[in-house]
């Protein structure tokens, strides 16, 4: 499976547009999608995926390029993050690599996964996918999925495989160290598309 991007494959690698961690252990990331605009959100375009010639206009060629060979179908399911305060959205994204699995979470359980693709900022395409939020902040730091996978895991599991207190909830994207990404894809089936 390809990672998404990489310094020989894609000529914005420098600009850090689209580099990711290259490792063979896939990480896991809390994606909240729960609350009413999220869960918009979630619909218009995870739940039902994209066609890419609708976005065509806001990529640049070789990341048009890398998603056409990642989605040969032609459609995609994305997300995006805000920078979040004082960027702390944008670190946690900037760990994010291709293979790792993506966890939408909302009303207590973790409903869906998916595994991750490939990842780009791009912020005049999430204000056309999305919008910005009352913040003027928009969810620029976009990763593209895979395939989706309803779960039915509830916080409370997720709490005790990751030995987090019971009342545990997930309330911003999070990227789980190894350690705790390793125990969730063993307890779970979170199985790459």
């Amino acid at each position: 499976m390809a990672v998404g991007c990489n310094a020989a494959r894609c000529s914005h690698w420098k600009k850090g547009t689209a580099r990711m961690r290259l490792n063979s252990q896939a990480r896991v990331i809390l994606q909240p999608a729960g609350g009413p605009e999220a869960a918009d959100h979630y619909t218009r375009t995870i739940r039902n995926p994209i066609r890419l010639s609708s976005i065509l206009e806001f990529l640049e060629e070789p990341d048009a390029d890398a998603l056409a060979v990642q989605y040969p179908t032609g459609w995609t399911r994305v997300w995006g993050v805000t920078p979040g305060a004082s960027g702390v959205n944008r670190a946690k994204w900037l760990q994010f690599a291709g293979g790792d699995r993506v966890l939408f979470c909302g009303q207590g359980k973790v409903f869906a996964s998916a595994s991750l693709r490939y990842r780009v900022r791009n912020r005049a395409l999430a204000l056309n996918l999305w919008g910005s939020d009352k913040d003027g902040q928009t969810w620029e730091y976009v990763y593209f999925v895979g395939e989706l996978r309803d779960q039915d895991i509830t916080y409370t599991q997720l709490a005790t495989v990751l030995q987090y207190s019971p009342d545990f909830v997930v309330l911003g994207v999070n990227i789980l160290d190894g350690d705790k990404s390793a125990a969730a894809l063993k307890a779970f089936d979170l199985a790459d598309d």
